[in-house]
């Protein structure tokens, strides 16, 4: 594939998209203007590998907002008016428009000055050589590749085009990491030196796009394997020191101890196991946590104190649900697969296995028809009918029925505390 001619990697790559998306691939090169239109980056590179193609990225000369506007009108477009780029949806498709510009970076893991550029300088700003390769889509077919960037996919190669690459945006070594474990790309030598010596620029960048490289690290098919690169090249330590992952790590996110975890706060999760209640804000902060992820790792953080009491002899599973309810699922998992104590971790497995599923067959209206007075008696009910079940002894409709007419007689007789102390010592 990598020595075909331009003309019939531009026919494979059109062909290889749905329908709708090649019509709007159209659509954007019949309102280009003056400026030709290129496929360019992640597209061409997995054309040339034989990979199926995921979103498109074109590049024209003309001004990328503009094309998008008459290209598109009335569909949605979502435009940024500082790097004058556009993006809509066509066909399942995502097509990104940008106009081809060259970039200044100020200081190190800043965001980039740009100017409008021909696409051969376009090409040259670009993260990686397998990156900079475009595939003309108007007029006569040609294929750019200023960086030789064909020869380095042949080789499995992963290089940066300048000695500078990491130190104007150290995102670009979370993507290095997550093409290798992605591509099975090795690192080209010098590269690998630029990584191990930029490595600390990490910390120059902001928050929520370094948490943003980490998200999209935890969504590949290989996240364990980019991960534990982090860990190996100072990648994780640099974002923040309390951060960690290993092999096992690798193999509980492959593999998660419950299908309805949510994967991505449970990533973070297991990244944030050794995270002490001290450095959890700092965490948190610098990473600019969304709501579910920060409730993971805050929980998970939380957690870890608790090993004594979750393991202390005759641990029954409502007690056990009653401590883990209180956290977010995926807190729960990432403590299941990290827990250095063998029996705290089988009994959150079995929390999260088993007993979190486990609820009354009655409901809070069946407890009112029992005699329970309506408002917070009602929930209190449910919750010692939900301990009976998990204890074993209520087993069936008939015995809820039976704990819901002595909890409402305790009710009116003395209060709900009463029968509550009665049911604790019939469970002993």
């Amino acid at each position: 594939m990598i020595d075909r001619p331009a003309a019939d990697l531009r026919a494979l790559l059109l062909r290889s998209l749905p329908p709708g998306a090649q019509d709007a691939v159209a659509r954007v090169v019949a309102e280009r203007g003056s400026g030709s239109v290129y496929a360019v980056g992640g597209a061409v590179r997995d054309l040339l590998l034989t990979r199926p193609l995921g979103d498109i990225d074109l590049v024209t000369e003309a001004d990328a907002i503009d094309v998008a506007a008459r290209a598109f009108p009335g569909a949605k477009v979502t435009a940024h008016a500082r790097f004058r780029t556009a993006s809509t949806i066509a066909g399942g498709t995502r097509i990104d428009i940008a106009t081809s510009r060259s970039e200044t970076y100020a200081r190190p893991g800043g965001l980039p000055r740009t100017a409008p550029a021909p696409i051969e300088l376009d090409l040259r700003r670009r993260d990686f050589s397998m990156n900079a390769i475009a595939i003309r889509i108007d007029g006569e077919a040609a294929l750019l590749d200023p960086c030789s960037g064909r020869s380095d996919i042949q080789a499995n190669l992963i290089r940066v085009l300048h000695d500078g690459s990491f130190v104007d945006d150290p995102t670009r070594i979370f993507r290095a990491l997550r093409y290798a474990a992605r591509l099975g790309f090795a690192m080209e030598a010098h590269t690998a030196m630029l990584l191990r010596r930029d490595v600390g620029y990490i910390g120059t960048v902001g928050g929520e796009r370094v948490r943003r490289e980490i998200t999209l690290m935890l969504s590949e098919e290989k996240a364990g394997p980019a991960l534990e690169a982090c860990q190996a090249t100072g990648v994780l330590r640099s974002t923040h020191v309390a951060l960690h992952w290993d092999s096992s790590k690798s193999s509980a996110y492959a593999d998660p101890p419950a299908t309805d975890v949510p994967l991505i706060p449970f990533g973070f999760a297991l990244l944030a196991s050794k995270v002490t209640a001290a450095d959890i804000d700092s965490v948190c902060a610098r990473l600019r946590l969304p709501r579910n992820e920060d409730a993971a790792v805050r929980g998970m953080a939380a957690l870890a104190p608790l090993t004594d009491i979750l393991r202390r002899p005759g641990a029954k599973p409502s007690g056990v649900v009653v401590l883990l309810d209180r956290f977010p699922a995926a807190s729960v998992a990432a403590y299941a697969v990290t827990a250095a104590d063998a029996i705290a971790r089988q009994l959150a497995l079995r929390y999260l296995d088993e007993w979190r599923h486990v609820h009354p067959i009655l409901t809070g209206r069946d407890l009112q028809d029992l005699g329970v007075p309506a408002g917070p008696q009602v929930q209190r009910g449910l919750q010692l009918i939900r301990a009976a079940r998990l204890d074993g002894w209520a087993r069936d409709r008939g015995d809820e029925r039976a704990l819901a007419l002595r909890f409402a007689k305790s009710v009116r007789d003395s209060g709900a505390e009463a029968f509550s102390v009665e049911m604790q010592i019939n469970g002993d």
